[in-house]
């Protein structure tokens, strides 16, 4: 997997814990997906498209769904590689 898709899914998950910012209209999806896979659009706008649970629910079905994550975090992939 590519970095800029992992960076994208860092921002997916943390755009859970805010609260909704601005709600994506239904026919500006596939347009603004398009603008987030191509890394043309700011990641603060990423963020921002994301806190619209729709939106970021309809995107993590066309681009997440299927593919595995190695999500850890930097210290305890330290601890186990030093310990």
């Amino acid at each position: 997997m590519s970095n800029h898709l992992r960076n994208i899914r860092a921002l997916f998950e943390n755009a859970k814990e805010f609260k909704v910012s601005r709600k994506v209209d239904t026919y500006e999806y596939e347009s603004l997906e398009k603008m987030i896979l191509e890394d043309n659009i700011r990641y603060s706008e990423v963020i921002e498209l994301f806190t619209d649970k729709v939106y970021r629910d309809w995107f993590y079905e066309r681009n997440f769904k299927d593919k595995k994550f190695n999500i850890t975090r930097y210290s305890e992939q330290w601890l186990i590689k030093y310990y």
